[in-house]
């Protein structure tokens, strides 16, 4: 059987059949890519793959790329070897694969403060008016930045304070906007925005009238992460996390988060609790005595004077 073909054939079904965003597309075109060249490496045919062949394949690339990358290669695997043992019938050697271990890291977010930090930065230039909204938007909607570029212009309603939103696999999703934001994003359109040809259909667009690329807003991000001395890897998908933890925060139930931010799982969402408690332990730590107190002393003061109230009684 032809590799490519069948890579062809499966990227089309998951595009159409399964509405997956393009990035998606675009990695497990990448991963599969690998397994065709490892394939003809080794000079196995695909109906000969089997669990130990794919192991050994995984276990190679452990050695080069990161657990992080590996893992969504396993998960790649099981999707396409599935497809083929459903569509052409050929047996599935992936269903028991073992994918590395990924270590578990809190997402990197901004407090409140910082924020306001950031936003008291910008003047009353256009490219600062600019600037300021982008930030206030993906700090405000929690927008990931492919859905702020792409934000249409007709589905910004500031008259109704909320815009509409369509997340990875075109899911559609209402998100308010609170009145600073909205009066933000009045401001941005009715001074500034001056879009040319066919970037009037986006709400964003560059100073030259183009519509916003994510190069533009990444270089803006770390440029204000950098003045503000947050952490180098602090970025424009922070600003989501930073939306999101506010939330969490403010004891929002993680159904409406997981709406808010267009999780398909909840378990992804659940992230945010995580960071709400060791934000919460810190404030403990804060709170409570020094280690460094004499409790040897504090014990002897305490039985010295249990020691007194018993003479007394």
């Amino acid at each position: 059987m032809d590799i490519e073909n069948l890579i062809r054939t499966y990227l089309i079904w998951i595009e159409n059949g399964q509405g997956k965003a393009k990035a998606t597309i675009d990695s497990q075109k990448e991963d599969l890519r690998l397994l065709a060249r490892y394939l003809k490496e080794e000079s196995v045919r695909l109906e000969d793959v089997d669990q130990i062949f794919l192991q050994g394949f995984l276990d190679s690339l452990s050695l080069r790329y990161q657990a992080t990358s590996v893992s969504r290669l396993t998960s790649t695997l099981r999707s396409f070897f599935g497809y083929l043992n459903v569509f052409y019938g050929l047996k599935d050697p992936s269903t028991l694969l073992q994918a590395p271990k990924r270590e578990k890291k809190l997402p990197v977010w901004a407090a409140s403060e910082e924020i306001d930090e950031i936003l008291k930065r910008f003047d009353s230039s256009p490219k600062g008016i600019l600037d300021k909204t982008i930030i206030m938007v993906l700090y405000c909607c929690g927008l990931r930045v492919s859905e702020l570029c792409t934000l249409k212009q007709n589905d910004v309603r500031l008259n109704q304070k909320q815009i509409r939103v369509y997340g990875k696999g075109g899911k559609e999703r209402m998100i308010p906007l609170v009145d600073a934001c909205v009066l933000q994003m009045e401001t941005y359109s009715q001074t500034i925005r001056k879009p040319t040809g066919n970037a009037g259909l986006y709400f964003f667009v560059s100073p030259k009238g183009k519509q916003l690329n994510r190069q533009y807003v990444y270089r803006l991000v770390k440029a204000c992460a950098l003045q503000e001395n947050l952490s180098p890897q602090f970025s424009p998908h922070s600003l989501r996390h930073s939306y999101a933890t506010r939330l969490i925060e403010k004891d929002t139930d993680l159904r409406l988060v997981q709406e808010l931010l267009g999780h398909s799982d909840i378990a992804t969402t659940q992230i945010y609790t995580h960071i709400d408690s060791s934000r919460l332990i810190d404030t403990i730590d804060l709170a409570l005595p020094s280690p460094n107190l004499d409790l040897d002393s504090q014990a002897l003061d305490q039985k010295s004077l249990n020691d007194n109230e018993s003479k007394a009684l």
